[in-house]
């Protein structure tokens, strides 16, 4: 869908790795292991899980509060307080997490977005990842009324969550402006990393064969496309593989000067080849990466 991320260079794929460890001890700190915090339910009525969908993303970053000043103001997002980890709201529905990290001595922050799938057993997720070739960053824990989820790394070092959701998952529908709409990851292997997400959340991975193809793999659980995969040239030795999440929005323009106007930056800037100027990169103030998609309904006519 977008052309790979660029990212900046902060020492070694070690030192890299050893971030999202530390990053994602941060993203689960205390939730799983105090019996004190209850977060709110995915939905408000149960509703069956739908292994391979994502259904949740946490914003780890080092000023919470100028993210949290950001998203209200591009996406009209509402955050409520929950011991320091803030729940954004879209509409009536619950969807992201942004939480603090302190902010490293030794080296750049790396304020990030981390994705979660939803699974049917954390458990064997794990077995799976680490076989595969992954670590575990978080492991599996319980939060109270949210459900069983853990943190892992893939074979290339990115960071991503597995979620056992309490009381099952979203339904599939078209995201309204303001959701998540799509997520993308950049990989140094395609076909490596459809092998090792078609292991750990049970994806059927189709290669993409068409000559102007956006993407090489995508990922599809229960008949639906729920992600795809995209190599990294490998001229662009800078681009670290990642997980890329994308909101809807009304309009691509619009939206690409509120984030200006908010603090925010402009990564990849909307080209006629990518579904006619309607998708975009950013990055909020702390530096966090997230795209932006305008909807139409025969965007995805014409390439995948």
């Amino acid at each position: 869908m977008i052309a790979p991320l660029q990212v900046s260079r902060t020492g070694t794929r070690v030192l890299l790795l050893s971030a999202a460890v530390a990053l994602a001890a941060v993203a689960l700190s205390g939730l799983s292991a105090s019996q004190d915090v209850r977060l709110p339910p995915l939905t408000m009525k149960t509703s069956p899980r739908i292994p391979g969908k994502f259904i949740w993303a946490d914003l780890v970053t080092d000023d919470a509060a100028v993210a949290l000043k950001f998203y209200s103001g591009m996406f009209g997002w509402r955050f409520r307080n929950f011991g320091g980890y803030f729940i954004g709201v879209n509409e009536d529905h619950p969807l992201c997490g942004i939480v603090q990290q302190a902010r490293p001595k030794d080296r750049a922050a790396q304020p990030r977005w981390l994705p979660y799938m939803s699974v049917s057993s954390v458990d064997r997720a794990q077995r799976a990842a680490l076989k595969a070739g992954g670590r575990v960053a978080a492991p599996p824990g319980n939060v109270l009324d949210r459900g069983e989820q853990a943190l892992f790394t893939d074979g290339e070092g990115a960071l991503f969550g597995v979620m056992k959701s309490s009381s099952g998952d979203p339904k599939d529908f078209l995201a309204e402006p303001g959701d998540w709409i799509w997520i993308q990851f950049l990989s140094r292997d395609a076909k490596k990393a459809s092998d090792f997400y078609h292991a750990v959340g049970g994806y059927e991975a189709r290669e993409n064969n068409a000559s102007n193809r956006l993407n090489d793999y995508v990922l599809v659980s229960d008949g639906y496309a729920r992600a795809t995969i995209r190599t990294i040239p490998k001229a662009n030795t800078h681009v670290q593989p990642a997980w890329l999440p994308f909101v809807r929005v009304k309009n691509i323009g619009e939206s690409i000067a509120q984030a200006k106007q908010l603090g925010g930056k402009v990564l990849i800037e909307p080209k006629t080849e990518l579904f006619n100027g309607r998708v975009a990169v950013i990055a909020d103030p702390t530096g966090a990466a997230i795209g932006i998609l305008e909807w139409v309904q025969d965007m995805a006519k014409g390439g995948s």
